[in-house]
């Protein structure tokens, strides 16, 4: 299988990005492991009656993101590597908002939307790499 670099400045952009947000992902995924007991713990508080949940998805959330990001840096299987990474990323607000309905503790709001602009990264990311890892770099011309 030969290796083709895109040459559509579009596409070449969108490689980059996707590379870059691959390796983030990844990086994270990595540091969660790296610090697991404090991060743990920070995953499961405020949970109440669903704190066993908590402990359960820190084991999963920092999985879900390496296997996303090592997708999204090779640039194959684009769908298991945008549901990895997507649920990952999606499930961080949703949980920190979570927390304040079961708990009444206050709304995490910078930090939902600190996961949020991860989110729109991820969006920009997949979108732009459903054309230019197609190997068609006529695709990503504008129109």
């Amino acid at each position: 299988m030969e290796m083709k670099f895109p040459t559509h400045p579009m596409c070449i952009a969108s490689c980059i990005v996707r590379v870059s947000f691959g390796i983030s992902l990844l990086c994270v995924g990595l540091v969660h492991y790296m610090t697991f007991t404090a991060f743990r713990g920070m995953v499961s508080e405020d949970l109440g009656a669903l704190s066993m949940f908590g402990t359960l998805w820190a084991y999963i959330l920092p999985a879900l993101m390496i296997v996303g990001g090592v997708l999204f840096v090779i640039g194959m299987f684009m769908d298991i590597a945008a549901w990895t990474a997507g649920l990952a990323l999606a499930s961080i607000p949703a949980g920190m908002l979570l927390k304040s309905v079961l708990s009444g503790v206050p709304l995490a709001m910078q930090d939902a939307n600190n996961a949020f602009i991860w989110l729109i990264v991820f969006l920009v990311v997949v979108k732009s790499s459903s054309c230019c890892c197609s190997g068609k770099d006529s695709c990503c011309s504008s129109k």
